[in-house]
């Protein structure tokens, strides 16, 4: 890191305009920024806003790889990213992207952080001194003798960041870092990245979704919406207006919306920082409601209707069994031991459980991918290996995780009438399927679009619409929400439940603790490839200490809820129901259903 003034910017980006070649449209928009040295900045928007495209406009990307109309300037130390080699950039500049295999270029963890100085042809004791710099701000000094592929997904990205770090950047870009990652692996990650500005000065540019966890490290948050910057400043500030947030499909770290709720709502009043945390929002609610609040009635405190709706429901015939199943993988990993499971018609059920708990091993057996080292899986009572590729699919459909791998027509349209047309639809009836699987996912007037060109975001909303065009009796989605905004995510989660609602069976496996409070009936808890729970979705996240077996947390408004117990209140799962008790605990009965609807339009 070059030793400059700390007044002078390091980042200034100065009425920043660009477009790709081919296209009319402007993706940025009179961008006008400045960054010091030491900052940590938060960047977030939904899905195609252009995040990815600033950055790259700052990393040298934009335009020494990839070319279009570019106007105004991105100086780093007074200097035009134009005017300078992509090597002079990358020796300023790292960049950590979503999935760290895309980064590494050997097989050991030491090879790894000393590649980038080595290929700077720096002496023997420079090098040393990075790396030395790099293992500690990481805090990967337990990794150092391991291959890469072993580790976890929150390893592998520690890995990642120590390498970008040994570079000595005046600027880390930081883009979804945390996306593929379960709450721990997160976790590490975010921890690691915090502990950088004890042992740097380098500025930090970080694209997160996962707000409630980012939002209590960084100095500002800057909000992004076609192209331009909406709003920046203090993350406190910034989410005290949530509804600016809301039009553009972003939802606030839950605890501020809570707070900004109950005072619209007339719960609590007076002038206070936005709290980030649920332990910031638990103690607000406790100082300020004390002397006010009625303890909860004991008639609050059961939801017998969904005990009856999961009774109801195993007690219908399986579409999914699972019987005493094992696997064992050519390495000698044994994923799954013992796995007894029956998911019902009509179901919506979560399964959760840290990396490595068996997830994917467990759904590649459903669709018939993977053969039992022992025990078996039936599909609508029927042994899956005995099933035809073409019978599965027609009752099966997975949604994957990274939308990349289901990609691979040239058109957005073709690539959603794929799968219709290779098993006979055609004509009048597939026109409908796209149509309707288009206008669902929000992707008209993308149809003639090529999917490998669209964000992240958009390429998983192609992916998901490939296969409800197939209408297939259940649906499996892994990570249904990785890279989408709270928007899509919110838009394409309710397309499940009405699909649910109208008898599709649902099976969603994610890290997102609060998506699944919201929308499964069930959830099943696998560790070390045994289920560890399973039962009615209130029931498991009241169980905060089996939870913590697999290092997973219950959602973040239960955790707002935990640390209101004293007041009576029951283990709550969605903002709405904490809102709804808090309101009338305080306000009495009073509170209208319609008035608590009011706050939630």
């Amino acid at each position: 890191m070059e030793n400059k003034s700390d007044s002078e910017p390091l980042l200034e980006i100065k009425d920043l305009w660009f477009r790709f070649h081919g296209s009319k449209e402007y993706v940025l928009k009179n961008i006008n920024l400045t960054f010091q040295r030491g900052e940590f900045v938060l960047l977030i928007g939904p899905s195609g806003c252009g995040k990815t495209t600033l950055i790259n406009t700052i990393n040298g990307i934009i335009p020494h790889v990839i070319q279009g109309l570019r106007k105004g300037s991105v100086k780093i130390l007074g200097k035009d990213v134009r005017n300078m080699k992509l090597a002079e950039v990358s020796t300023h500049v790292a960049t950590v992207f979503q999935d760290p295999e895309t980064q590494f270029f050997t097989l050991s963890v030491i090879d790894e952080v000393v590649f980038g100085p080595e290929n700077l042809k720096l002496p023997l004791d420079e090098i040393e001194r990075r790396f030395k710099f790099a293992v500690k701000a990481t805090g990967i000094e337990d990794l150092l003798d391991k291959d890469v592929m072993s580790l976890s997904g929150g390893q592998k990205q520690r890995v990642a960041i120590a390498s970008a770090m040994a570079m000595m950047p005046d600027i880390l870009i930081l883009d979804e870092p945390t996306t593929n990652l379960d709450p721990k692996g997160a976790m590490e990650v975010l921890r690691t990245i915090a502990n950088l500005r004890k042992e740097t000065n380098a500025l930090i540019i970080l694209i997160e979704h996962r707000l409630e966890e980012v939002t209590k490290y960084v100095d500002r948050v800057l909000v992004m919406n076609n192209g331009e910057i909406l709003v920046e400043g203090d993350p406190r500030k910034v989410f005290r207006n949530p509804e600016l947030l809301y039009r553009i499909g972003i939802r606030p770290p839950w605890a501020a919306e809570a707070i900004v709720k109950l005072k619209k709502l007339g719960v609590i009043d007076g002038d206070f920082d936005i709290p980030l945390t649920p332990e910031e929002a638990a103690n607000l609610i406790k100082k300020l409601l004390s002397d006010r609040i009625k303890r909860i009635g004991k008639e609050q405190l059961v939801f017998p209707q969904e005990e009856k709706e999961y009774e109801d429901i195993i007690n219908k015939e399986p579409v999914i069994e699972i019987r005493d199943l094992w696997h064992r993988y050519p390495d000698g990993t044994i994923a799954l031991k013992g796995v007894n499971l029956k998911i019902h018609q009509g179901e919506f059920v979560g399964i959760i459980g840290q990396n490595g708990a068996g997830k994917t091993t467990l759904l590649l057996h459903i669709l018939g991918i993977l053969r039992p080292s022992y025990g078996e899986v039936r599909v609508f009572g029927k042994n899956v290996l005995n099933m035809s590729v073409g019978e599965l699919s027609q009752r099966i459909g997975l949604i994957f995780q990274n939308p990349d791998l289901m990609l691979f027509q040239n058109t957005v349209w073709s690539e959603i009438a794929f799968g219709p047309r290779n098993i006979g639809i055609k004509g009048k009836e597939l026109e409908q399927r796209v149509r309707e699987s288009l206008e669902m996912m929000r992707l008209v007037g993308f149809e003639k679009r090529h999917p490998r060109a669209l964000s992240r975001g958009q390429r998983h909303r192609v992916a998901v619409a490939s296969v409800l065009s197939m209408r297939p009796k259940i649906i499996i989605a892994d990570e249904p929400t990785t890279g989408q905004d709270f928007g899509a995510s919110k838009k394409y989660l309710e397309l499940l439940r009405e699909l649910n609602k109208a008898g599709t069976t649902i099976i969603v496996v994610s890290h997102d603790m609060d998506l699944i409070a919201r929308y499964t009936k069930r959830v099943i808890v696998l560790k070390q490839g045994r289920v560890l729970i399973d039962g009615p979705t209130r029931a498991i996240f009241s169980r905060e200490e089996i939870l913590n077996e697999t290092h997973l947390k219950p959602p973040y408004v239960t955790r707002i809820g935990n640390g209101l117990k004293e007041f009576g209140l029951p283990t709550v799962l969605t903002l709405e129901e904490l809102i709804s008790f808090l309101a009338s605990a305080v306000l009495g009965p009073e509170i209208t259903e319609l008035k608590i609807r009011e706050v939630f339009r």
